[in-house]
């Protein structure tokens, strides 16, 4: 059932929100409405699209669950065999009616979180046999695990570490250098510069092959490192076979740094002929 909330103006100057898909600020404030009183809903993507986005079928609503709580906004978790999901800070924002049935799920405490913050991304050097792996892609070129996130079972968006300045032109030059059969950029606007700087930040803070770095010179060898996997895979560039009537997907700048073409990239979505 959803319920009235009360929606600050200030949630749209939020820079971190903005770093996400439009669909996804939207799910975000509705997903305040479908919270209970202690900001906790039941995490059901299926029953939440037909609620929150019942125009939108084309929305993944999981994919836009994982990139809110990769940004810190809610956290995901499990006790036993219910999984749920909690609008972090929602006490600071809301005071619900007093009449409003107390949260019949349980908190934080009494589960484990499930991680999907782009900050706890566990080690390339996992084993995919190690009890601390739960999530690995075996001869991917770019492994990722699942690791606890104490930050995020406290409630607390894990701290975002201090990273370098963005080097755009600089990615952008690597992009043409290593896939020249993908579209060559010729404008350069904001809302690219945005995207690449996002990218840039959370590739920094991520603990997976090729990534996490702390300066500009190891970002451009790992950034370097994903265009070299990323030129390798047909689909990406242009190279596997289309689908009756449509030419074949080619992936231009925008895809390879927007949340999602990022994500599915490094989880070896594209490029499973290439590992």
């Amino acid at each position: 059932m959803a319920r009235s909330r009360n929606i600050k103006p200030s949630i749209m100057e939020n820079e971190d929100l903005a770093e996400l898909a439009p669909i996804a600020r939207l799910l975000f404030v509705y997903l305040w409405m479908l919270a209970d009183r202690e900001g906790r809903l039941e995490d059901r993507p299926k029953r939440i699209a037909g609620r929150a986005l019942p125009y939108d079928r084309e929305a993944d609503v999981d994919d836009l669950l994982n990139q809110l709580a990769s940004a810190g906004f809610i956290t995901r978790y499990t006790v036993g065999d219910l999984a749920i999901i909690q609008i972090n800070n929602f006490g600071k924002h809301q005071s619900p009616h007093v009449r409003e049935s107390a949260s019949e799920l349980p908190n934080m405490e009494q589960g484990t979180t499930k991680v999907v913050t782009k900050h706890n991304l566990g080690s390339a050097e996992a084993s995919p046999r190690s009890p601390d792996s739960l999530f690995l892609i075996p001869d991917s070129p770019f492994l990722i695990a699942e690791v606890a996130a104490d930050a995020a079972v406290a409630g607390k968006p894990a701290e975002a570490a201090a990273h370098p300045t963005c080097p755009t032109e600089d990615l952008i030059k690597l992009y043409h250098e290593l896939m020249p059969l993908n579209p060559p950029v010729k404008v350069v606007n904001d809302g690219r510069r945005k995207a690449i700087r996002a990218r840039w930040k959370e590739a920094a803070q991520l603990s997976c092959q090729p990534f996490g770095y702390g300066n500009r010179e190891e970002g451009l060898i790992a950034w370097r490192r994903f265009f070299q996997v990323c030129a390798e895979s047909e689909f990406l560039t242009g190279r596997a076979p289309a689908m009756p009537g449509k030419p074949p997907f080619v992936a231009d700048i925008d895809f390879l740094f927007s949340p999602s073409g990022f994500a599915k990239c490094l989880e070896n979505k594209y490029h499973r002929e290439a590992a």
